[in-house]
């Protein structure tokens, strides 16, 4: 298929991390002739964290990144959202999905798949904090750098498990503190909730996470009560990082399944 026909990418990072964390995995999706996208939001480092929600990460997202690939460009799009991510993506592609852009009469760009890697399933209404079982995990340091701002420490331990530790500083760049009110306020409607999204969702289970511990995916993905093309990957919660290769290889699959169904 000519590059000019495939979707483009639109990748949405987890907590505390920016789309530059994905910088290993971009070549490979281009290799294979896909164009990427960074799906950043503010409240990854904010300059005030009491005002950053997870509504505002999901209108960002929408409004910034999906709808000029969707309306402008006339894109198909799929979203690869890592971690807290994917609340954020879940949210913004509500609507966007081919069966309901045709329903509403809507010309452009259409949402073709939803692809979580290690990524958080939150339910309408509920927030990511309750998400995770209603408490913070040890290795959230809230209040750090400063007031209603946490980061992950240790890093390396926590996220980076499976990663060679001479890493350590070159990954240490990828990571930011993130507003503690985004992970506390409620999500709104999930895309992935739609039935415009059947055969279209796909889990990357990260079997060795210390972050998002896979019993914890496998809680998520239950609770959905939809159908997800798992996939397990034995990586900590970077795979991006620790096998750039053999997620874009899956991603790319992933892809051509939702390729295959893009006209309903």
């Amino acid at each position: 298929m000519s590059s000019n026909n495939l979707p483009a990418i639109v990748l949405v990072p987890g907590a505390f991390g920016t789309p530059d964390g994905f910088e290993k995995l971009l070549p490979y999706l281009k290799d294979a002739g896909y164009t990427t996208h960074p799906g950043p939001y503010p409240s990854c480092d904010p300059p005030d964290p009491s005002t950053a929600t997870c509504q505002d990460d999901i209108a960002s997202l929408r409004d910034n990144i999906l709808l000029p690939l969707l309306d402008q460009q006339q894109k198909d799009v799929v979203i690869i959202a890592h971690s807290y991510g994917g609340v954020v993506a879940g949210g913004a592609a509500k609507g966007f999905d081919i069966q309901t852009r045709i329903t509403k009469g809507q010309a452009g760009g259409r949402i073709i798949g939803l692809i979580y890697v290690a990524g958080n399933i939150a339910l309408e209404g509920e927030s990511l904090f309750e998400a995770v079982g209603g408490k913070h995990p040890p290795f959230i340091k809230m209040n750090k750098p400063s007031e209603g701002l946490a980061l992950i420490e240790p890093a390396m331990d926590i996220l980076y498990n499976d990663c060679d530790p001479a890493l350590a500083s070159e990954l240490d760049k990828y990571m930011k503190p993130h507003a503690l009110m985004a992970f506390d306020i409620k999500a709104t409607a999930p895309a992935w909730a739609d039935k415009g999204f059947d055969g279209r969702r796909a889990y990357v289970r990260t079997m060795k996470d210390c972050c998002n511990p896979s019993w914890l995916q496998d809680l998520w993905l239950e609770k959905s009560k939809v159908k997800w093309e798992v996939v397990d990957f034995q990586t900590g919660h970077m795979p991006f990082v620790s096998q750039p290769k053999a997620l874009a290889e899956q991603i790319v699959k992933f892809i051509n399944e939702f390729i295959a169904l893009r006209d309903p």
